[in-house]
């Protein structure tokens, strides 16, 4: 079983099985000032399976701090490996509200295998430069 995941701006599924992305990849919020930071976005998995992988999995996603805590609560569902192979796509619109700066690690489990993960560093913004 093969997965991929990253943090968006926004993100559609389709019934094609495609999905749309608005500003995909972000792996940076910078926030002027004052923590707790608050992130709205949306997140996209999509996981493959070869033919014998073909059936029901469960899938989790977890936000977790550098220390490996969770920092919000774990997005759990399942998900159909078509037969004789093929992927199905994740799409899901979040707000998120970090405790501190650091980095936090958005990980993709299958059947309780981490398949992937995305990292997003939370900082503080630099100052304007008045300009």
């Amino acid at each position: 079983m093969k997965g991929f995941i990253l943090v968006a701006d926004a993100a559609r599924a389709h019934p094609d099985g495609t999905f749309s992305l608005l500003r995909g990849g972000i792996d940076r919020l910078r926030t002027p000032s004052n923590q707790p930071i608050q992130f709205r976005g949306a997140v996209v998995a999509r996981i493959v399976g070869r033919t014998p992988e073909s059936g029901p999995h469960e899938f989790r996603i977890r936000v977790l701090n550098e220390d490996g805590q969770s920092v919000a609560p774990d997005i759990n569902g399942s998900l159909n490996v078509p037969e004789g192979g093929g992927a199905a796509n994740i799409v899901g619109e979040f707000t998120l509200i970090l405790p501190t700066y650091g980095r936090y690690t958005f990980a993709l489990l299958v059947d309780k295998q981490e398949v992937d993960s995305w990292e997003v560093r939370a900082e503080k913004a630099p100052p304007s430069s008045g300009v």
